[in-house]
C-alpha cells in the first residue's frame, strides 16, 4: 500500500424535526442506504431491507418502528463508492451497529478494495434544540492504499462533504413527511404529484 492515514472528522448538522423522528431516520437502514452518497448496497443478512416509506415508519406503533430500526449488534455487508482528490474506489465491507442507546449510534466499518482498506469508528449523537434537534457525528478512521496518497486533509474533507450531504438528504426526507412533497418527490425530482 502506498500510503496509510488516519483521520478525524466531526460534523453538526440541525434538523427541523422533533428528535425522536430524526433519530428513527438515522436508524433505518432503508433510508441510510437510499440517502447515503456512495452507497449502492446495504444489506443485512438477518433480514430484507425494507422499501416502506419513512412516513408510514414514523407512523408506525414504537414495535413496529423498533423491528424495522437497526439494532445493536447488527452486521450489515455494504458496497460504497468513495473518491478523495479524483480517485474513485468501490469499497466492499461490512458496517457493525456496536451501539443503539438513544440518543447515541455507534458502528463500526471496515471496507476493502483491491488497493484500499478503510476501518472507521462513527458516532451519532441527537440533542433536542429549539425547533428541532442537532446530530453531531463524529468519525475516526484509518485509511490506507490509494485514497490515502495524499494526505489526511483530504480523506477528512471528502468524509466531511459525504456527511454533509447525508444529513441534507435525510432532512429532506424527514421534511417531506409532513410537507406537501411526496418522498417520492424527494427520491425523484422529475415526477410530479
Amino acid at each position: 500500500m502506498p500510503a496509510s492515514v488516519s483521520a478525524t472528522v466531526t460534523v453538526e448538522h440541525a434538523f427541523d424535526a422533533p428528535p425522536r423522528d430524526v433519530w428513527v431516520a438515522l436508524s433505518d437502514p432503508g433510508t441510510v442506504g437510499d440517502t447515503l452518497p456512495g452507497c449502492v448496497s446495504l444489506s443485512s443478512a438477518g433480514r430484507t431491507r425494507s422499501r416502506r416509506s419513512l412516513s408510514r415508519l414514523l407512523a408506525a406503533d414504537p414495535a413496529t418502528r423498533e423491528a424495522r430500526c437497526v439494532a445493536e449488534g447488527e452486521r450489515y455487508d455494504a458496497t460504497l463508492a468513495a473518491r478523495v482528490r479524483g480517485v474513485d474506489v468501490a469499497l466492499d465491507g461490512t458496517v457493525a451497529v456496536t451501539e443503539r442507546d438513544y440518543p447515541r449510534l455507534a458502528t463500526e466499518v471496515e471496507a476493502h478494495a483491491d488497493e484500499v482498506d478503510v476501518a472507521a469508528a462513527v458516532s451519532l449523537t441527537v440533542a433536542a434544540s429549539e425547533g428541532g434537534c442537532r446530530v453531531t457525528l463524529t468519525a475516526r478512521a484509518d485509511v490506507s492504499g490509494v485514497l490515502a496518497a495524499h494526505g489526511r486533509r483530504p480523506v477528512e474533507a471528502a468524509a466531511a462533504r459525504c456527511a454533509n450531504a447525508f444529513f441534507e438528504a435525510v432532512g429532506a426526507r424527514l421534511a417531506a413527511v409532513d410537507g406537501p412533497e411526496s418522498e417520492r418527490a424527494v427520491k425523484d425530482p422529475d415526477w410530479r404529484a
